[in-house]
């Protein structure tokens, strides 16, 4: 299953992000995981298309994380760092 991660600007834009698992992982995890395999399965198998309904059916705009890293919201122009933020919050221990 692909990462369909939420994220909502603090001006209250919402955003459904596909973020790739080698992206935010590859740093931690690196030796018993071919994060590339993983990443193109999900995607061969429809996954990332999935994400991008989900964004559509929750009226979130869909951001690919394999397209860009940074956000910068379409509402008022704040940038984010996508892999730096999502990475801070899926590894903390």
């Amino acid at each position: 299953m692909a990462l369909g991660l939420s994220y909502r600007c603090a001006c209250g834009k919402q955003y459904k992000i596909y973020m790739p698992k080698g992206k935010l992982f590859s740093a931690v995890v690196t030796r018993f995981v071919d994060w590339r395999a993983v990443d193109a399965r999900e995607e061969a198998e429809g996954d990332v298309d999935r994400v991008r309904r989900l964004a559509t059916l929750t009226r979130c705009e869909f951001v690919d994380g394999r397209v860009t890293e940074r956000l910068i919201c379409t509402d008022c122009a704040a940038e984010i760092d996508l892999t730096r933020h999502f990475r801070s919050a899926l590894t903390r221990a």
